[in-house]
């Protein structure tokens, strides 16, 4: 990613909805396992609700059983926070957030 430092406007290989976003605010990816997709489909419903948008959100089968890999894209730390909490509570395994780079 890099930044035209004029514009104050970062620009690189993310999710679209991030090809613009302030130079100050870095993406983030928050990421869980779900047991299967009714979980998975609640927690979207839920972070929906909360601000989040439907492109920032990504459900992935896993490759054994009815897991569902949950990918939230969000511009500040704070949100991806804030969706590991969403997925913890909603009973997600192997949650993390990680800074886009």
């Amino acid at each position: 990613m890099f930044c035209y430092p004029a514009e104050q406007i970062c620009r690189g290989a993310v999710s679209p909805s991030y090809q613009q976003i302030p130079a100050h605010m870095t993406p983030h990816i928050a990421t869980g396992t779900l047991d299967d997709n009714s979980h998975a489909e609640d927690a979207k419903e839920y972070l929906l609700s909360n601000d989040f948008e439907e492109t920032d959100i990504e459900l992935i089968p896993a490759a054994l059983g009815t897991a569902v890999i949950m990918n939230i894209a969000t511009p500040t730390a704070r949100l991806a926070q804030e969706a590991v909490d969403v997925l913890r509570n909603y009973g997600a395994n192997g949650i993390s957030f990680y800074e886009v780079v």
